[in-house]
């Protein structure tokens, strides 16, 4: 439907109201350019006659007030909106013909469509009105006259033109004891911010972002997502954190069912002698391997270890389960614990003692079939990330130094927070080859009787990608929730109103919140009466729920919404009938969040040439994308001596403290060119292989 329209005389008037499916009766007559006249025009029971007054201030913005015939019209109602009634007369002819290109005796709302410069700022409709069925109004010239009803006008005419209308009482009577109320309002507020002011006090997070260690420990904290434990490391995840796990797990399982891999559950105690069965393996995780050494007050016959990850537990089994190549592939996936005892400073979510993880084990008939399962599963770790959790990563290839203990290679998606440049590794995917196959003696007589071993993939995804989201999209006031991994999508938030019954107002919010639930939408009704919207705002806020509607007196009058975005605090109203906007809404709030995240990850990235810039970057707390020779020593020399050189920097730099450290390769990603003959190593010199990139890391 056209919205710039104009209607320059009746006709043109009437046919735009049947285009726009508006009923209307209508009444020809001479010219009647007062009010007494018009009143003489019979109308139907429950038609009111309406005057219609064009006011302009001092700045030349025009009002347009439709008024009951009977109804005094004022001047204290301006100061209800904001505007001293001193600056306001009514229009002139020549500023009549200016605005509405109308004249005396035919002012009449449809000549706001001849509006084209946005001259009439607000239509401001007398509350009397709403009483009657049906308004009459000249459509633009005075020589007819028609009935037609609030609605129409309002939801039809002045909508498609995108225009502000207010709904008021506009005697000085009505006026005054709204004052009044607005008053006795703003004292109610008062308080009520008092009072918030001291909540706030321990609601609120008290650092900023740049101060991103205790930031970080606030917000989880705050946000209700972890509880701390008697024992260093652990951590208690509450339901709002679990639910995002939830959602990855739900996430996941749809894209791995599509691989035919099948969840199953191991125990989680092994032998040692089934631990120690892979020596390489064993080295890897040998000095974080907790173990069971009594029960009760007894000593177990022998010690078992707590699973650090599932390869030696699982292995077996497989031994037993494939004997033919008719039993390949076999693919498990299992949802469980893991324990590893870490030495170093624990971080919630990023590096704790015991977390949760998927771990998927595939045994194939050949090398190509195993390696096409490798990065599968990594596109659809990259999809976790980019789709769910709207956090971008980097795939790529881990060096011969950093791939799993025992595997042939080690896919990984990385990415770098961008708050202080460190890399985090988001997932693994590995290819086993046969090393693993062969100690435990999973073969298999092939389709030419033959025995052959098993090729093996393993993989796994840790609620370390809760932590990266975090780091990513929370701000100063706390967590940001991507929509899709949030438990509620929307928080409902009713704001009492002495002019508002609260019994209609929480049945009005239920309603929307039901609209919502059927649109399949998570929803959540804050219709508590201990705390003040206020206060409510605050907390959602720092829970980080993306979309915040608001119901007070207007919009429930209106029949709308106030919309608040919680990613970047935009703020809109919506109608209720066109609350189905909002799925949309929500990907679109992912969507930029997902891009957002994507040009700061960027800029993290710079490339370097030589050692010096290489430095210099990274003590600018920058990730560094460098040509390499491929040789372990020299990447050993990299990180010796980055470590080094770190530790001699002054530890603040134009205020902000840097981090010290080692760099170490985070991974070789998949999309880089090719390097040429010639181009060397930045650091030893020697002909270069691969582009690979450095940093700290968590």
């Amino acid at each position: 439907m056209d919205n710039n329209f104009q209607l320059p005389n009746k006709q043109t008037c009437l046919d735009q109201l049947t285009k726009l499916g508006i009923d209307y009766i209508i009444h020809h007559h001479d010219p009647v350019p007062t009010m007494e006249e018009v009143v003489k025009i019979k109308v139907a029971d429950g038609t009111a006659y309406v005057k219609n007054l064009l006011y302009v201030d001092k700045k030349s913005n025009y009002y347009l007030i439709l008024a009951n015939h009977t109804t005094q019209v004022g001047k204290l109602f301006w100061k209800t909106l904001g505007l001293a009634s001193g600056n306001m007369r009514l229009s002139k002819e020549e500023q009549i013909a200016e605005a509405l290109k109308s004249s005396k005796g035919n002012v009449n709302p449809f000549a706001v469509a001849n509006d084209i410069n946005n001259l009439v700022k607000n239509i401001i409709i007398d509350e009397e009105l709403i009483k009657y069925q049906r308004l009459a109004l000249h459509p633009i010239e005075n020589t007819s006259t028609i009935e037609i009803s609030l609605d129409d006008l309002q939801n039809k005419f002045l909508k498609i033109l995108n225009r502000q209308f207010t709904v008021l009482q506009l005697t000085d009577a009505a006026a005054e004891q709204k004052l009044e109320q607005q008053k006795e309002q703003q004292k109610e507020q008062q308080k009520d911010l008092q009072k918030d002011q001291q909540n706030l006090q321990t609601l609120a997070i008290t650092v900023k972002k740049s101060d991103f260690s205790e930031w970080y420990q606030q917000v989880i904290r705050k946000a209700e997502l972890i509880e701390y434990y008697d024992v260093s490391g652990c951590y208690i995840l509450r339901p709002w954190a679990y639910f995002i796990w939830e959602q990855i797990q739900r996430f996941f399982d749809d894209l791995i069912r599509t691989e035919d891999v099948e969840n199953t559950y191991f125990p989680m105690f092994l032998s040692a002698k089934h631990l120690n069965k892979e020596k390489e393996h064993v080295e890897g995780f040998k000095a974080e391997v907790a173990w069971v050494t009594k029960y009760g007050e007894s000593d177990l016959n022998e010690p078992l270890a707590i699973r650090p990850t599932s390869e030696t537990i699982m292995y077996p089994a497989f031994a037993k389960w494939v004997q033919s190549h008719r039993d390949l592939p076999l693919k498990v996936n299992q949802w469980t614990n893991i324990v590893r005892w870490e030495f170093k400073f624990p971080t919630p979510f990023i590096r704790t003692r015991e977390f949760l993880w998927q771990e998927g084990h595939t045994a194939h008939s050949t090398r190509e079939e195993a390696v096409k399962q490798v990065y599968t599963i990594l596109d659809f770790y990259e999809q976790v990330y980019g789709e769910l959790l709207a956090v971008p990563v980097i795939k790529g290839i881990k060096t011969e130094s950093e791939k799993f203990a025992g595997g042939d290679f080690t896919t990984t998606v990385e990415t770098i927070i961008p708050q202080n440049g460190r890399g985090l590794q988001g997932a693994t995917s590995h290819h086993l080859g046969q090393n693993f196959s062969k100690m435990f003696e999973i073969n298999f007589e092939d389709d030419k009787k033959q025995k052959a071993f098993a090729w093996q993939t393993s993989w796994g995804l840790t609620t370390r990608s809760i932590g990266a989201m975090i780091m990513f999209h929370g701000d100063d006031k706390g967590l940001v929730l991507p929509p899709r991994i949030a438990k509620y999508q929307i928080v409902i938030i009713p704001i009492i109103h002495k002019d508002l019954d609260e019994t209609q107002l929480n049945e009005k919010c239920e309603q929307i919140r039901q609209i919502l639930i059927k649109q399949k939408l998570r929803v959540h009704l804050d219709s508590r009466d201990n705390y003040s919207p206020g206060w409510k705002f605050n907390k959602w806020e720092q829970k980080g729920v993306p979309i915040r509607l608001e119901i007070g007196p207007g919009e429930f009058k209106n029949n709308e919404v106030r919309v608040v975005q919680r990613f970047d605090n935009k703020k809109y109203q919506i109608k209720i009938e066109e609350l189905n906007q909002l799925n949309q809404i929500l990907d679109n709030i992912h969507n930029n969040m997902l891009e957002k995240a994507k040009i700061e990850l960027n800029q993290r990235i710079k490339q370097a040439d030589n050692w010096k810039e290489f430095m210099s970057q990274l003590n600018q707390r920058n990730t560094i994308l460098t040509k390499w020779c491929e040789r372990q020593e020299c990447e050993k020399q990299v990180k010796t001596k980055s470590g080094i050189e770190s530790k001699e920097k002054d530890s603040e730099i134009d205020g902000q403290v840097q981090l010290t450290g080692s760099a170490k390769t985070l991974c070789m990603p998949l999309k880089q060119d090719q390097v040429k003959e010639g181009e060397l190593c930045f650091n030893c010199g020697q002909q270069a292989k691969k582009y690979v990139l450095w940093g700290r890391s968590y």
